[in-house]
């Protein structure tokens, strides 16, 4: 996902790089799939510990809460290991739950945390496209209900929301054109 050279030139991973990077819809390169490894003593010392009752964003939470706490950041730009993402995975599928947990989450991360002046905006920033997601996946809910109304009260209370719809007609698209693909349409494949 990285390139070795950008994060080797990166060398420290600062609050508001890393919360910037956790922008939903907007960022192309997510820090928060990298693997931290962290001194046990900071993590004791500021009591900092997975929260396993949010069912998507608690690694980035304990990250974020790392760093505002003080923690450094140090990047190791070889990478070290091999992301798979498994089909169904929440990471990759957005529900209304998981939406309204990240909300939960940032909220008691704001409150146990001051963030300066860049660490701010960037936050502000995360906190927009996580309601943009919110209002996108209860418009999608709607059209796959047939509530045009809803649909339409959704997309009028949050415009942006609507700008996604084009994601998920990507990847269905997609899924409809690998068969094709598959014998050698399209240029892919291989002729037998």
């Amino acid at each position: 996902m990285f390139d070795e050279t950008d994060l080797a030139a990166l060398g420290t991973l600062s609050l508001a790089a890393f919360i910037d990077s956790n922008v939903l819809f907007q960022t192309e390169h997510n820090y928060g799939y990298m693997k931290p490894i962290f001194e046990r003593r900071f993590l004791e010392e500021h009591g900092l510990r997975y929260d396993e009752d949010l069912p998507i964003g608690e690694d980035y939470l304990l990250l974020v809460s790392a760093l505002a706490k003080g923690g450094r950041c140090v990047i190791e730009p070889t990478a070290g290991y091999a992301y798979h993402i498994r089909s169904g995975s929440i990471s990759r599928v957005l529900k209304l739950q998981h939406v309204d947990a990240m909300l939960a989450g940032d909220a008691r991360f704001l409150k146990e945390n001051r963030l300066d002046a860049a660490s701010m905006v960037a936050q502000n920033r995360r906190h927009r496209s996580i309601e943009i997601a919110r209002s996108f996946v209860i418009l999608v809910d709607q059209l796959k209900a047939r509530s045009v109304a809803g649909a339409i009260r959704t997309a009028w209370k949050n415009p942006a929301a609507v700008r996604h719809l084009s994601m998920p007609i990507a990847v269905r698209l997609q899924r409809m054109m690998a068969p094709l693909g598959a014998i050698g349409i399209f240029g892919k494949g291989t002729r037998q």
